[in-house]
């Protein structure tokens, strides 16, 4: 994608808006389209993530040409003949990484839960073409790669028994994959239980009615926020140029994201930072003020769109913990965390815990606990901005942000007192 000439244009993006916008397209005809296809949910989910995916990797390849970006460290065209064994050694490292992350699901209770197992009958359902597109993939990139002894050779090395050459690069894949295999099933299962929940539901959407519009809007809208994350986290591809450059190095910076996401948050923040004690929220205060209660309403769907439009924004590059490129469309032309500022904003109109039905204590603790949820967030971002500042296409958009993002906007405006005069 081409730099805009313009002075206080962003730096480039690692892709344009309209990967995005060819996702949610297709995502909303595929979820239209499908409603009454007689099939599992799972699979019914299958096919709206590979329309919605399709779409993208299209764009992004005709479009954006992404696989031509240095960062991809692919050529035009093939640099060598295939190489057979190098080949199969990458093949073999990828269904030993897959193993080993079946293995754990295997191992560790909490995927032996009834929520897992969407995921788990979907992954079955989609393993023979895995099977069989690996091998044609794994070939084509080997020979477009300007370095192609990447940590798939070095670990299928490690079956002839030879040493490999580089561990930190092992050590790279190994925790890139941790996230992948943590978020992914967990992701699908919201998206397959939305996607179930809305093909369910009726299939006119009421305007006439605020309260019935508000609560489809917001499901829809989080269900894209899921829908984009299955299809960017499945795409980790050096194709398309959404391969892991790195992933989080630090124990607070996984600690701080974890614990935001299940088993975590529903063991331990669900416990101590409990901020909506009473279970009322802003409609039980505002319903009898219509006026209010659409304006106010209006304003947190304004704001979960935003948080959705920030993952959209991504395309196939979304996911936590790591570095995929660096996003400077969209929401973050204007902030550098518009998902993180929306959401919890939009707690706090939604819990309203300044508003108590149990007294002023109760507020005063829920507010307490809210701002509490609030710095987890906090520290997530400051985590994220320290591992991203490692590549120079961050540091370049965060001075960006720091001379024209909104806030830089806001205090170089004139005081109201001036600009009337």
């Amino acid at each position: 994608m081409l730099r805009s000439s313009a002075p206080d244009a962003p730096p480039r993006s690692a892709t344009g808006p309209w990967s995005g916008i060819a996702g949610l397209v297709a995502a909303i005809a595929a979820v239209i389209s499908l409603r009454w296809w007689q099939q599992p949910d799972y699979v019914r989910t299958l096919a709206v993530l590979a329309v919605v995916a399709l779409a993208m990797v299209v764009v992004d390849l005709q479009v954006y040409r992404v696989h031509l970006n240095a960062s991809s460290g692919l050529s035009a065209a093939p640099m060598r003949p295939l190489d057979v064994k190098r080949t199969l050694h990458k093949l073999v490292g990828l269904w030993l990484t897959v193993g080993a992350v079946a293995a754990l699901y295997w191992l560790l209770p909490v995927y032996a839960d009834s929520f897992y197992g969407p995921f788990k009958q979907a992954a079955l359902y989609g393993l023979p073409a895995l099977v069989l597109l690996s091998p044609v993939y794994i070939a084509l990139v080997d020979r477009l790669q300007r370095q192609p002894e990447d940590a798939y050779a070095e670990l299928g090395r490690l079956i002839t028994c030879d040493r490999p050459r580089d561990w930190s690069m092992l050590v790279a894949h190994g925790r890139g994959w941790i996230v992948k295999g943590f978020f992914l099933p967990l992701m699908f299962v919201y998206t397959n239980n939305d996607l179930a929940a809305l093909w369910a539901g009726p299939s006119l959407v009421r305007i006439d009615n605020f309260e019935h519009f508000f609560s489809f809007g917001i499901d829809f809208l989080y269900l894209v926020d899921v829908l984009f994350a299955v299809v960017a986290y499945t795409l980790t591809l050096r194709l398309t140029d959404s391969h892991m450059r790195s992933t989080e190095p630090t124990v607070s910076g996984w600690v701080v994201c974890l614990f935001c996401y299940p088993p975590f948050w529903s063991s331990v923040g669900l416990k101590y930072l409990a901020y909506d004690q009473d279970g009322a929220y802003w409609g039980h205060f505002l319903e009898p003020y219509p006026l209010l209660y659409g304006l106010w309403g209006s304003i947190i769907l304004a704001l979960v769109l935003v948080y959705a439009w920030a993952t959209v924004s991504f395309g196939l590059r979304f996911s936590n913990l790591t570095n995929r490129g660096i996003i400077t469309n969209g929401p973050y032309r204007w902030v550098k965390h518009p998902a993180y500022l929306c959401k919890n904003i939009g707690w706090w109109m939604i819990s309203m815990p300044f508003l108590s039905t149990m007294g002023w204590t109760t507020a005063l603790q829920s507010c307490l606990l809210l701002a509490g949820v609030n710095s987890v967030y906090w520290l997530r971002a400051v985590t994220e901005e320290r591992h991203l500042a490692a590549d120079p296409a961050y540091r370049e958009y965060q001075a960006f942000i720091a001379r024209h993002g909104l806030w830089a906007r806001i205090r170089r405006s004139p005081p109201a007192s001036q600009r009337a005069a």
